[in-house]
Parts: structure tokens; sequence; C-alpha cells
């Protein structure tokens, strides 16, 4: 393990192997997220008086087990996918910087705090800690959660109309800042434009607790379907049980629940073709009281 002093403030990161950040130490730096397994480190930098995100590959941290080259790659086709897909709840896209050694996109900064802040919590701290993200934000009124869903799900929507599935989309890719209730999505590195097939297997981008059974199957197809899956699973994280689907767990109405359900059938082909049918669905249903909720 190397640990390595950055930036201005001399704030430290552990890397598995010295890179050189030289191209930090004109800024501010004031803070680090160093333990992704996407091969990507992320800072917060001040710079002439403004702040920004920095997500960068081409150093290795202690999580990142993969060629090198590869992940700079993937940021680098990242970039196209910030460029193409311009909505009010995205991180907003600055530009790109290269370096003698990686390669980096720079974003506005926004205030919030991210729903799997796994660097400061562990699994059981996120759904017990009261300082939390997640537990802040089960905490929120029942409005207000399904509001933040059906936010999610507009700009999953405008995400389909531009022709792309969204891979490794997650509450790790979701910012909320619980002082003015502001929304953003932070994270959509992985996003393709369709056809997209699972070409690694069982080991396919996504968390396993929002992942379709087709992303776990080498050349299965990852359609919208798929995308419908993991939206109704944030759904149970957000106003239900989570792992639990219970009914009982469930604490808007029955309508809801009902779409939620088919979205995660097994079979695509069971669930909604469609983002944007899945959304109509939802927004009818919070048109209706059932079992004396009003959402």
């Amino acid at each position: 393990m190397v640990k390595v002093f950055i930036g201005i403030s001399k704030l430290s990161l552990e890397l598995s192997e010295y890179h050189d950040f030289k191209w930090l130490n004109e800024v501010e730096v004031f803070a680090i997220i160093d333990q992704q397994d996407s091969g990507n480190i992320s800072f917060g930098i001040i710079e002439n008086d403004e702040r920004y995100f920095i997500k960068y590959a081409g150093a290795r941290n202690l999580e990142y087990t993969g060629d090198l080259q590869a992940a700079i790659n993937r940021l680098k086709e990242a970039k196209k996918v910030y460029q193409h897909i311009d909505h009010p709840l995205l991180i907003h896209f600055i530009g790109t910087f290269q370096t003698e050694q990686g390669y980096g996109l720079k974003f506005k900064w926004v205030d919030g705090e991210c729903m799997h802040n796994h660097w400061d919590f562990t699994p059981f701290e996120k759904y017990n800690s009261p300082d939390s993200p997640f537990v802040k934000l089960r905490k929120l009124s029942l409005q207000k959660r399904i509001s933040i869903l059906t936010q999610i799900y507009e700009f999953a929507v405008f995400v389909e109309s531009k022709g792309y599935v969204m891979v490794d989309f997650y509450d790790g890719s979701i910012l909320y800042n619980f002082t003015n209730y502001e929304l953003h999505i932070c994270d959509i590195d992985f996003f393709k434009k369709a056809p997209v097939f699972n070409d690694i297997g069982e080991d396919f981008w996504g968390t396993t607790r929002l992942k379709a059974p087709e992303e776990y199957r080498l050349n299965d197809e990852i359609t919208s379907a798929t995308n419908v899956y993991t939206l109704a699973g944030l759904a149970f994280a957000f106003i239900g049980g989570r792992s639990d689907k219970s009914f009982e767990k469930w604490e808007a109405s029955i309508s809801l629940y009902n779409i939620c359900t088919k979205a995660l059938e097994s079979n695509p082909s069971d669930r909604f073709e469609t983002i944007s049918s899945y959304y109509h669905q939802w927004n009818q249903a919070l048109l209706i009281k059932n079992l004396g909720h009003n959402y």
C-alpha cells in the first residue's frame, strides 16, 4: 500500500501503487472517494473559488484489481454518455482532461448525500445508523419518498428516449440534499446505447440488490424491461421492505404495489416492456386512494 498526499490541503490517498497527482497541486482538494471498484477515484476540488467534482482513471486504488487502461477507456466512453444525456437531474458535465498517466471527467459540484455511501457506512450501518443517508431517506414522509422515486423515473424515461439502457444504475447513483430536498443523479458511466447484451455473465455490472435475472446470464439481452426491474427494486428499497417484497412491509397503495411486483417478474416479457409504460402506470396509480393511503 502506498499513501499519497495530494493538493494544497494535503489530504491523503491510499493506493496499491504510486501515482503522480501533481496536477492536483494547484487546487484545493476538499473530498476524496477512493474506495470504488470501478477503477475510478473521485475528488472534490476548489478551483478559482468554484467547486467541482472530478472522476479520474489511471491510478490503482486498493479496491480495483483490473486493467488500468481498461478503466481509462471506460471513462472515455462515459464522456459520450454524459454529452448525450443532458437532463436537469444529472450532475452537470463540464469537460475532460488528460494527464501523463490517466484521464479525467470534470463536473460541477452539487451538495448532496449518496444513498449508498459505502466508504463511510458499513452495510449494517447503512440500514441502522441515524447518520446514514439511507436511514435519513427512510425517515422522510411517504410523499417525499414517492416524489423522489417519481423524479428518478422521469429521468429514466428520458434516458430511454435517447436510446440508452441504464447499466449499473443503483442507489449509489443517487444524491439527495436533505436541506433543500433536492435530488441529483451522479453516476451514469456504464449506460449504453441499445442493443446491450450481458457479455460478462453473473458478474455483469450492477448491485445484487437490484439486478434482474438476465443480468446474471451470459449473452442475455439487457433491455428497458431490465431497467424496469431495477426501478421497481428501488421502490421497495425506498417505500417497502427492501428484500422483503410483502405488502405488509409496503407503505403505499395496493395499486403501486401491484405495479412494482409486476415489474419484478423473473421473465422480462412478463414485466413492463418499456420504462415509459411502467412510469405511466405508476403515475396513474398515484391518483388512486386505496387501503387508507393517499399515495
